[in-house]
């Protein structure tokens, strides 16, 4: 539900601050970009909070991993306040700085400027609802008792009962399976950094050769293209660092379901990022070049290309990652 949530709330975020009066200020476009920027925590956070029942195993708490997903709702909480307080200053600050100028007179505070503020400060209150709801629940409680074992008795006299045993971490894989695991990790994060290093520069090149945008949405699409660059990065460095789940002929499941969900939640922010740089490119092209109607230039449709891959490759890896991380089916 708080993922639909953070997809909405930054589509409103972007919807409303284009049709405000400021809009044609650039610290109000900043304002927006970081706002809706924020809101990936949102998203970060409650995909981290699906994650919550892999640490459920036969009535057992993965301690481990439970204090993994409350570190990272701490992190989206404390991210999400300092990009949302970032966002809120410049806004205000466009809006006050404007208020009373002759030239923007239709610049004043209005409903829609404090429905604006408060869906900028909707993702704070949203990971800090998120922080709080994950620390109950992944709180570890005492051990129970197995109360089908019989008691014993220490030197101290004090009678003793044994502890259940802890749920399984390791299963054994053939080693030609880990010998692969491993290769495919090394191989595909090289390709990926590989690929962002080339991708970057290309997309800088290629993008000095459009037409001039509208300031505003040539500003979102090429935040948003490089925060997608970002995300392949990111998802070339989850890859490369898998391979320490492979020990021997061992795969360590709790990491490796926490490599899955990560490179799930990266595939998802790649996206998100792919679908609006590319709605920001394809939207400045058409006020630049007189309406839709208008063909665009080859290096046009070469850059907007560029701008989904990210999504691209960050998708490959997470299907990539399902297959070779995934626990073999133990047989019965």
């Amino acid at each position: 539900m708080f993922a639909v949530a953070s997809l909405v709330l930054a589509t409103a975020i972007v919807l409303l601050g284009l049709r405000l009066p400021t809009a044609y200020h650039p610290m109000n476009t900043m304002a927006w970009i970081i706002g809706a920027t924020s809101v990936s925590t949102v998203l970060y956070a409650a995909l981290g909070m699906t994650g919550i029942r892999s640490h459920l195993q036969g009535g057992y708490l993965d301690t481990a991993g439970a204090r993994r997903t409350k570190r990272l709702l701490a992190a989206m909480w404390a991210t999400a306040v300092f990009f949302s307080s970032l966002a809120c200053f410049a806004f205000l600050g466009t809006i006050v700085s404007q208020v009373g100028d002759p030239e923007h007179p239709e610049v004043r505070f209005t409903v829609a400027i404090w429905a604006h503020l408060c869906l900028l400060a909707a993702p704070p209150v949203l990971t800090g609802v998120l922080f709080f709801v994950g620390r109950r629940l992944l709180d570890p409680i005492p051990p129970a008792v197995r109360h089908d074992a019989l008691p014993s008795a220490d030197r101290a006299g004090f009678t003793t009962y044994p502890l259940p045993p802890p749920p399984h971490r390791h299963v054994r894989i053939a080693e030609a399976r880990a010998h692969e695991v491993r290769r495919a990790c090394g191989r595909l994060g090289t390709a990926l950094i590989t690929a962002g290093v080339l991708m970057a520069p290309t997309i800088v090149l290629l993008g000095d050769r459009l037409p001039p945008l509208y300031p505003a949405l040539g500003f979102l699409s090429w935040t948003f293209a490089t925060i997608g660059v970002v995300q392949v990065f990111i998802a070339a460095i989850v890859l490369r660092t898998a391979r320490r789940h492979v020990t021997g002929d061992h795969l360590d499941v709790p990491e490796s379901l926490t490599t899955l969900r990560s490179l799930g939640v990266i595939w998802g922010f790649g996206l998100f990022c792919t679908v609006f740089s590319g709605v920001g490119l394809v939207l400045g092209l058409s006020t630049a070049t007189g309406g839709p109607a208008v063909r665009y230039p080859a290096v046009a449709w070469v850059v907007l290309s560029l701008m989904v891959t990210p999504g691209v490759l960050t998708g490959v890896a997470f299907f990539a990652g399902r297959r070779l991380f995934t626990p073999p089916v133990p047989a019965r």
